[in-house]
């Protein structure tokens, strides 16, 4: 089903050197544009730029926004509102059924009708005494159609659809330990995720705690910091008593912050010794000029679309 609904809008792209990037958030849409042979050899960084929909719907900001820009391989990455992420127990049936199957399984939990989602999955972690469950990936197929013909219309080519959750994984090895991920970008919720071997394990939102991002690190030490690793010790025990993984060996911060340098020493003064920032992986020296806790889904679509890969529609790789 994914294939059919891509094909519909892809296309090769072989004389198409520009590069970009739409992060589709709630109030704002964040372009990181860069010319691919430029970017590969180091000679310019990309370009960031933050564009407030001031009103204004993702669909009907575009059109104009398109076209100031040069034609352009394009990644999407839609933000958490355009999509939902649901765990599910893996239904026992041939894997060539899954497609199909799913969006009747997910009718009741999900406030999309089935006809109108349009999804990917992918299989979680097998840990042993557990169920076998994954992740479903689901956002409005209609509002993806519009989105494409939108790109395409004026002359872009769409590469891939990323779920901004699933993406804080590339900037970790594909191999290790067990690791818990504490994310929040402004006007968002707190995430919190497991990952081990470069798979999502565990994601949960936390309401609650808007005024993170807006306190120091000194008011954090009045309460809300404690609430915050009172429900990070929750989770930590739960992926260990109901996941059946190993226990978390870091704890890495990826909060838009404007002290981020110095939140890892309050975690460490707390019990939590394996927290530290999380930061860019070494040879990804053609992003160190971004902010990677406000650009990091953009940062790893740009990375994405640089590899030389098939062309997919990819909700959760």
């Amino acid at each position: 089903m994914l294939q059919q609904f891509w094909r519909r809008f892809s296309g090769q792209a072989p004389g198409v050197r520009s590069l970009l990037v739409l992060h589709l958030q709630e109030h704002q849409i964040h372009l990181l544009s860069a010319r691919a042979d430029k970017l590969k050899s180091g000679l310019s960084a990309p370009v960031s730029r933050l564009v407030p929909l001031q009103g204004a719907t993702v669909l009907t900001a575009l059109p104009a926004l398109l076209k100031e820009l040069p034609a352009s391989a394009v990644s999407i990455v839609l933000g958490p509102e355009h999509y939902q992420l649901l765990p599910l127990d893996k239904p026992n049936i041939p894997a060539a059924e899954m497609h199909q199957a799913l969006p009747w399984l997910l009718k009741d939990i999900c406030n999309l009708p089935p006809e109108d989602m349009q999804l990917d999955y992918l299989d979680m972690p097998a840990t042993a005494g557990a169920s076998a469950k994954v992740n479903v990936v689901v956002a409005s197929k209609g509002f993806l159609q519009q989105l494409c013909k939108l790109l395409v219309d004026a002359g872009h080519q769409p590469q891939q659809i990323l779920a901004e959750e699933l993406l804080s994984r590339d900037l970790l090895p594909s191999q290790g330990p067990t690791r818990l991920i504490v994310q929040q970008q402004p006007g968002h919720e707190v995430i919190l995720k497991v990952v081990r071997d470069g798979q999502l394990c565990f994601s949960r939102h936390l309401r609650g705690y808007q005024q993170l991002l807006k306190s120091s690190s000194t008011e954090l030490q009045f309460g809300l910091l404690d609430n915050l690793l009172l429900e990070v010790q929750r989770s930590m025990d739960f992926i260990e008593a109901q996941l059946k993984l190993p226990p978390v060996r870091e704890i890495l911060l990826l909060l838009a912050h404007p002290q981020l340098a110095e939140l890892p020493a309050l975690f460490q003064q707390a019990g939590f010794n394996q927290a530290k920032v999380l930061t860019l992986p070494d040879n990804w020296q053609w992003a160190r000029q971004l902010e990677l806790p406000l650009h990091w889904p953009a940062i790893v679509a740009l990375h994405r679309l640089q590899q030389p890969v098939e062309v997919t529609l990819e909700a959760a790789s």
